[in-house]
C-alpha cells in the first residue's frame, strides 16, 4: 500500500517540475504499465478493478505534487531566473533522448512530414509566446472564457500521465500557465485550481484513450510533435526570463543549467539500467 503511494509521490514531485516526466519516472519505479492500463479501464465496466491502486496512487501523487509546488514556488520567488535555467538544463538534457527515440522507431530516416510536423509545432509555441497567450491575464477578475480556456489547458496537460518524456508542468509552461497554476495554488484561488483542475480530470478519463491509439496508429508523427513542444518550450521559459540581472546571478544560472542537464542524463541513465 505504502510503496504505493510512494511511487505516487514521486511522479507527482516530477510533474510539478518542466521537462521531467512522470511517466518516465513511473517506467523507472516499475508502474507505469499498471498505471497506463488502470487509466485506460476507467470508463469501462471493469473500472472497480482500478480504484483501489489509482486511489493510493492518487493520494501519493497529489502529496508529492503540493510540496513540489511549493518548493518551485519557493525557489521561482527567491531565484527565478537560476530556477528557470535549471528548468532549461532539463529539457536541453531530454531533447537528445526524445531525438534517439524518435528515430529508433523509424526503420528510415525521418521523412519530410516528420520534420514539417516538429516546425508546426514548434511554431506554435513560439507564435502562443509572442501573442501573449495567459501571461497578462489577471487573475483577480477571470472572463468565462478565460476559465474555459485554463480547463483546457489543463485537459492537454493530463496527456503527460499518458506521454512518455514530456511532464503536465512543461505543457503548462508551454502555454504560459505554469506559473499562474503554482501561484493559485500556492494562495488557495479555488476557482483557478478547480478550473484547471476538472481539466485534468476530464483528460485523465477520456484523453488516455486518445492518446494509447496514437501512440499505436501515428507513433512516430506524435514522437515529431512531442520534439517540436519540447523544442519550443525552450523558447517559452526564456521569454519568461528577468530582462536583468547580475553577474552572481549569471553564474548561478550557469551553474543550474548544467546541474539540469546532469540531473536528465542521471535519470535517464537509471531508467536505461533498470530496462536492461
Amino acid at each position: 500500500m505504502f510503496g504505493i503511494m510512494f511511487r505516487g509521490m514521486a511522479v507527482g514531485i516530477t510533474e510539478a517540475v518542466p521537462g521531467v516526466s512522470g511517466s518516465t519516472v513511473a517506467m523507472i519505479l516499475g508502474i507505469y504499465e499498471r498505471l497506463i492500463y488502470s487509466l485506460s479501464i476507467l470508463t469501462t465496466n471493469q473500472r472497480k478493478k482500478a480504484l483501489p491502486f489509482l486511489f493510493l496512487f492518487g493520494i501519493g501523487m497529489v502529496i508529492g505534487f503540493v510540496v513540489a509546488i511549493f518548493l518551485i514556488g519557493y525557489l521561482l520567488k527567491s531565484y527565478r531566473t537560476p530556477t528557470l535555467t535549471f528548468f532549461i538544463g532539463i529539457i536541453v538534457g531530454f531533447l537528445p533522448y526524445l531525438w534517439k527515440e524518435t528515430r529508433s522507431l523509424s526503420k528510415t530516416r525521418l521523412k519530410i512530414r516528420h520534420y514539417l510536423i516538429i516546425l508546426l509545432f514548434l511554431c506554435l509555441v513560439i507564435f502562443s509566446q509572442l501573442l501573449g497567450g495567459m501571461h497578462n491575464i489577471d487573475l483577480n477578475s477571470l472572463s468565462l472564457m478565460n476559465y474555459l480556456s485554463l480547463a483546457a489547458i489543463g485537459l492537454i496537460a493530463s496527456t503527460a500521465l499518458v506521454l512518455p518524456g514530456i511532464s503536465g508542468a512543461l505543457i503548462l509552461t508551454i502555454f504560459g500557465v505554469y506559473e499562474i497554476a503554482t501561484q493559485s495554488l500556492i494562495s488557495g484561488n479555488l476557482p483557478v485550481v478547480l478550473a484547471i483542475g476538472t481539466g485534468v480530470v476530464l483528460g485523465v478519463l477520456f484523453s488516455s484513450k486518445l492518446i494509447r491509439y496514437l501512440l499505436v496508429k501515428f507513433k512516430i508523427e506524435t514522437y515529431s510533435a512531442m520534439i517540436g513542444l519540447v523544442s519550443g518550450s525552450i523558447y517559452a521559459i526564456l521569454y519568461n526570463l528577468d530582462s536583468t540581472f547580475d553577474n552572481q546571478t549569471f553564474i548561478l544560472s550557469l551553474i543550474t543549467f548544467f546541474a539540469g542537464i546532469a540531473f536528465l542524463i542521471i535519470l535517464e541513465q537509471i531508467q536505461h539500467s533498470n530496462s536492461d
